[in-house]
Parts: structure tokens; C-alpha cells; sequence
């Protein structure tokens, strides 16, 4: 403690298993409210803690650093500030879910497959096509 209720940056750290540099980030880009100095160290309140963590579940739900910030000015307005944040989030990670079980289930067919040679698998030719036109479909998508 660096008195009166403040967190030297070094305890705050090691209390939230956040890095020092990325606390000194956290505040330059906004999402850690200003340390107050103490001496030459910068401090923290201990409510800084919570924000940590808080940033913490977000960035653990998927969120960049630029969305968290987003998100943390939101939260004054309430659900509806944030909601469509969430929402867009959760679309997103439905769709990191079904690539990432589309992948799970490939690899289990290569485990499993018959074929000596995955490029002469039916299924396995199946898939690389489809995913070949999935990336002419991006592909025209982003040079319209």
C-alpha cells in the first residue's frame, strides 16, 4: 500500500496478475483512470482493482482493447448503452464456435479417415473446396 487506501502500481499488479507496463497502457489509452503520484510511483485507488478485472472478463469474452473502452463509456447509459456491443460480440463468437467445431470435426474425420492420403479423401476435398470458396466469397466481399 502507498497509503491513504492507494495501490502502488507494483501492488496493483501483483494483486490482478496484470503486468505493470500494461496498467501504465491501460491508462494512456483511457481505460484505467489516472494514477495519482506518490513520490515519484504512480498509484492507484483500490477500486482500481475491480476495473482491472474488469477489463480482464472483457478481454476474456473477446473484446479488443478499443471495444472495452467503448464498452466502459457505455456502461453509464445503462443496458442500452452496451447492449448492442453485446450483442454484436455474441453473434461474432457464435461464429467463432461453429468454425472452431467445423475444425474439430475435421480433424477428427482426418483421424479417423480411411484414406492414406487426405487429398484423395471425398470429404476431406469437400471441405478445402468449401473453403476455398469461402475465400473468393471475402474475397469479392472486400475489393466491391
Amino acid at each position: 500500500m502507498a497509503g491513504d487506501g492507494m495501490l502502488a502500481i507494483g501492488e496493483l499488479a501483483r494483486r490482478t496478475g496484470v503486468a505493470a507496463s500494461a496498467l501504465r497502457y491501460y491508462e494512456r489509452i483511457g481505460l484505467l483512470s489516472p494514477a495519482a503520484r506518490v513520490g515519484q510511483r504512480r498509484c492507484y485507488t483500490a477500486a482500481s482493482a475491480e476495473r482491472v478485472a474488469l477489463i480482464g472478463l472483457y478481454q476474456d469474452a473477446g473484446f479488443t482493447l478499443q471495444e472495452i473502452g467503448r464498452m466502459l463509456a457505455a456502461t453509464s447509459q445503462g443496458r442500452h448503452g452496451w447492449g448492442e456491443m453485446a450483442e454484436r460480440k455474441i453473434a461474432e463468437l457464435d461464429a467463432r464456435i461453429a468454425d472452431a467445431q467445423q475444425a474439430k470435426t475435421l480433424i477428427q474425420h482426418a483421424l479417423e479417415c480411411p484414406h492414406h492420403d487426405l487429398l484423395t479423401c471425398p470429404k476431406f476435398q469437400s471441405a478445402l473446396e468449401a473453403h476455398l470458396n469461402a475465400l473468393n466469397r471475402r474475397d469479392r466481399v472486400s475489393t466491391s
